[in-house]
């Protein structure tokens, strides 16, 4: 097994809303592991809203609705409009017109919350830091590799920096990104782009096999010592 990125710029756009979506992951597995039961009770609360009776139905329907009162609108308003112009049907035309556009908006799909404030500052000031250094200096090239002993980090001449798994922390994911936590709360950012070496749909189940194995083992260490 091993993975291996050769790290290029941080420029892509896109990066600035993954960085975000991989921080709020980050809070949220934090708010999970402090308050486990919060998240329980909410977990239920969203499922049933997301599946709860009639919601695509009520969507459904709605749609239905706006277009038949659209057909209706154009059905009274052209005559209503015609030489001569009967004030009646053109209101009950417009009230059509506004009820089925009101029924379609009703059964648009409800567009997920984006990431809070701080995690999309935070992803600013990371961003800022990495997109600050030319990445094609040699003293700043930068090759990360994962090998079944952990994680080695090479940086132009600089030694080389080994981190068993016991050092790595989590692995969130997004569209174009894996955000790697380690060390002191330390988060590099390995773009999808830049693994050289490795299949990328094995590369996350593996980190996070191994994290959780050793993490495992660790506590179970910890729980002898105790005793």
């Amino acid at each position: 097994m091993e993975f291996i990125f050769h790290i290029s710029g941080y420029d892509d756009p896109a990066l600035d809303g993954e960085t975000a979506q991989a921080l709020e992951q980050r809070l949220a597995a934090y708010s999970r592991e402090v308050m486990p039961q919060m998240w329980a009770v909410t977990d239920k609360l969203n499922a049933r809203a997301a599946k709860g009776p009639g919601r695509d139905a009520r969507r459904k329907k709605n749609r239905v609705y706006g277009v038949l009162l659209l057909a209706m609108a154009v059905f009274v308003l052209v005559p209503g409009l015609m030489e001569p112009q009967i004030p009646a049907l053109i209101c009950v035309g417009a009230f059509a017109l506004a009820a089925g556009l009101f029924c379609l908006w009703l059964s648009r799909a409800e567009k997920p919350a984006g990431p809070p404030a701080p995690c999309r500052e935070e992803a600013a000031q990371l961003l800022e830091r990495l997109r600050g250094l030319d990445w094609t200096a040699e003293e700043n090239r930068m090759e990360v590799r994962f090998d079944p002993d952990g994680m080695t980090l090479s940086k132009g001449d600089a030694a080389q920096k080994r981190l068993h798994w016991s050092g790595l922390a989590a692995l969130y994911e997004t569209d174009h990104i894996w955000m790697l936590l380690y060390g002191e709360d330390q988060a590099l950012i390995l773009q999808k782009k830049d693994l050289t070496a490795g299949e990328p749909e094995e590369f996350m189940a593996c980190v996070r096999e191994n994290i959780a194995k050793h993490a495992a083992a660790q506590a179970e260490q910890d729980k002898e010592s105790i005793t």
